[in-house]
């Protein structure tokens, strides 16, 4: 009689966490049909608490059977300790925890990295949800050899020894990892950005937790580690107003036409912009007196362009202008060497 109504409890346990299975389930479907960030974590929380609690149902059940039923603690005294049957509950308990926070670290990683338009390997999101896991794992397990009376004293020290080690042994992989939450959280820079990580200039093609990919001018992709962007000065083009100004110098021979040789300057400008590539982004231009040497006046050209484009290009095809002009005989340059002395006037003294 006490065998079958052992077996008829253990049956009832077996029902009754399949009920449980099957209330959940639609539960799970109720709530996914509904918006919200509560609902979503209420709805991480009940998957990851499913199993642990239908494993908890049917080894309760077995308990009380062999406790209270078949009575088969004169033959197991353990069944009669108390700390037992909480032991099988805390284990339980950290089994939910564990799925928890690491189901909301997939759930909400990914989402964060979505939102922050960021490319990622899922495959680091996953390690880092199994080392939390472990870690809660590792903790629980401490606290259950303590609550048992099994000295944890020479686990703690091993466990700090190899800590130590893993630490030593990792600390590069450590620095990219953080440094890539630095990037994700702070973001310096995103993809699709032209940026500078000296020596390399190029735009932004992946951002990992390891490290950053930029394609550069010619083709090349450079896989940066995210610690040197973390610790370095990045110069990001995109962003602001990345433009500058280049000045190009240019001496004219006389001083009696000034404002006829300020007009020309000005038209040469008119032809820079004209003749300047798109991506230069050619914006203020000015024909400025910088100051009256000895041999004539000098006009500063001021043209601003992206701060990233090549100065001697841009002087290149500012100058390439102002000496057609001249062959034009729309200006008379001075154009000597050594520094601005003309050759064809005498040294003057003091």
């Amino acid at each position: 009689m006490d065998l079958v109504l052992a077996l008829a409890m253990v049956l009832a346990g077996i029902a009754v966490a399949v009920a449980v299975y099957m209330f959940s389930g639609r539960l799970e479907r109720r709530i996914e049909e509904r918006q919200g960030s509560g609902v979503r974590i209420f709805s991480y929380m009940l998957v990851a608490l499913r199993r642990p609690l239908l494993l908890g149902i049917v080894a309760g059940s077995i308990y009380l059977v062999a406790r209270f039923v078949l009575e088969l603690h004169p033959e197991y005294p353990w069944l009669d300790d108390p700390r037992y049957p909480i032991a099988v509950a805390i284990l339980l308990v950290t089994w939910g925890l564990a799925n928890i926070f690491s189901c909301l670290t997939l759930r909400f990683g990914h989402e964060f990295m979505q939102r922050a338009q960021q490319e990622y390997d899922s495959r680091l999101l996953d390690l880092l949800a199994s080392g939390i896991r472990y870690l809660v794992w590792f903790i629980a397990i401490l606290y259950l050899l303590n609550f048992l009376d099994i000295s944890i004293t020479p686990l703690l020290a091993g466990a700090g020894i190899a800590g130590i080690a893993i630490a030593l042994a990792t600390q590069d992989i450590l620095s990219n990892l953080l440094g890539g939450v630095i990037i994700i959280l702070d973001r310096p820079l995103s993809i699709g950005n032209k940026v500078r990580v000296d020596p390399y200039t190029g735009t932004v093609v992946r951002i990992g937790l390891r490290s950053t990919r930029l394609q550069t001018a010619d083709g090349l992709v450079v896989t940066v580690p995210n610690s040197r962007i973390a610790s370095n000065i990045v110069v990001n083009y995109s962003t602001g107003d990345p433009r500058t100004f280049v000045q190009i110098p240019v001496t004219i021979d006389s001083i009696t036409s000034m404002e006829r040789d300020r007009t020309v300057l000005q038209d040469v400008l008119g032809r820079v912009a004209s003749r300047a590539p798109a991506a230069w982004e050619i914006g203020e231009m000015a024909v400025l007196l910088g100051e009256l040497s000895r041999f004539g006046p000098v006009f500063l050209l001021k043209v601003r362009v992206r701060e990233e484009v090549d100065q001697n290009a841009v002087k290149d095809l500012v100058l390439s202008e102002v000496a057609a002009s001249a062959r034009n005989g729309e200006l008379r340059l001075n154009v000597a060497p050594g520094g601005g002395r003309d050759p064809r006037r005498p040294d003057e003294t003091a």
